[in-house]
């Protein structure tokens, strides 16, 4: 996710960056996913606690399990920020370091920042920018998700009841059972494996960034394809998704920070210039990568 302020008559010179701010945040982020993890890999082997283990063997466990979710999912974070952070520094532009979320939730985070401190005034900077952190994410994500998609097990007497959680997945999780076990499943089959759930993670941030509304990745995308036509087809998407949020209220949200930053992307000098057939061919590949890793209700709670 990236945040591009309003255009300024000329850009701010460069501030000395708080490295320590940044290095604190990934920090306790690394430690909130890794209580997160510690959790999933109590589920994935539950019967370890039941069969007189030592508490050497039970706290080795546990760390392996909490480490085998956050680092996967950090790696897929800090690739996602990192490419949107490279491309600014490529072009001048002034941007932060990452800024890691810690969160005291399902997963331990909400997701990575990076704060761009002045106006994008070229459409294709602003594409290249924009799909820079969905494709190095993706990228990495994709590998992680094969193995754990590969090592997830079968659960035996799934048990459901209230507060169960259901991961619900994306086609790209299906197309990878199909090849890697040979048949699909949902989450109540199988027990996940931490690095499955980080990679999930991963996609799930892939798709709500991609998501072609306003200041979000994908609304920086759309824009540089489409130019002033994006507000003409904003609206209407940012109608279908608070439709989906009648399935998952989690959409509202997504809702809500569109219409407070604006569902209308601010304009640059050039937005009535197409875009180079090359960037064109990247435009679809990203909506290819948004496709698989969209899931109309990822989350369901019994």
């Amino acid at each position: 996710m990236n945040d591009v302020g309003v255009p300024a008559p000329a850009a701010a010179p460069r501030r000395k960056e708080r490295w320590w701010l940044h290095v604190l945040l990934l920090v306790l982020t690394l430690a909130t996913t890794s209580y997160a993890g510690a959790g999933f890999a109590i589920n994935f082997r539950p019967a370890l606690l039941r069969m007189g283990a030592t508490p050497a063997d039970v706290l080795a466990h546990l760390v392996e399990g909490a480490f085998s979710f956050s680092l996967p999912l950090l790696g897929i974070l800090v690739a996602h920020e990192l490419g949107h952070y490279l491309v600014c520094r490529k072009y001048g532009i002034d941007a932060s370091p990452p800024y890691f979320i810690p969160f005291p939730s399902l997963v331990g985070t909400m997701g990575a920042f990076i704060r761009i401190r002045e106006p994008i005034r070229d459409k294709r900077q602003l594409f290249d920018m924009a799909v820079a952190g969905p494709i190095a994410g993706f990228v990495v994500a994709v590998p992680l998700l094969a193995w754990g998609v590969s090592h997830s097990r079968v659960n035996p007497s799934p048990a459901l009841g209230d507060g169960t959680v259901i991961f619900q997945y994306p086609l790209l999780v299906q197309l990878f059972q199909k090849l890697f076990v040979g048949a699909t499943y949902t989450s109540i089959d199988v027990i996940e494996h931490p690095v499955f759930l980080a990679a999930w993670f991963g996609l799930f941030v892939t798709a709500m960034n991609l998501l072609p509304l306003g200041q979000l990745d994908g609304g920086h995308t759309i824009y540089a394809v489409f130019g002033r036509f994006q507000r003409v087809i904003a609206l209407p998407l940012l109608v279908v998704l608070a439709l989906l949020g009648l399935k998952w209220p989690g959409w509202w949200v997504w809702v809500l920070f569109t219409l407070f930053t604006g569902f209308r992307h601010p304009p640059v000098l050039n937005e009535d210039e197409p875009l180079d057939d090359r960037r064109k061919l990247v435009a679809a590949g990203v909506l290819l990568i948004f496709v698989l890793c969209f899931a109309p209700v990822p989350i369901e709670i019994l």
